[in-house]
């Protein structure tokens, strides 16, 4: 997991937005998946979904 402490990092805190919200396993900022408080980004998710119970149906 990712350290992205505002104090750490020197980053002013955001409350809302893109900045506010981050990847807990990558630390991206990018597409992040907030549903069922899962905070992945995308490419995380793919990789640890069947392991989260998640099932991929065609």
């Amino acid at each position: 997991m990712k350290n992205r402490d505002y104090k750490i990092t020197g980053r002013t805190e955001h409350k809302f937005g893109k900045g506010s919200r981050w990847c807990k396993r990558c630390g991206d900022y990018n597409a992040v998946i907030q549903k069922y408080d899962l905070d992945l980004c995308r490419r995380c998710f793919r990789e640890v979904a069947n392991s989260l119970g998640f099932r991929k149906f065609k």
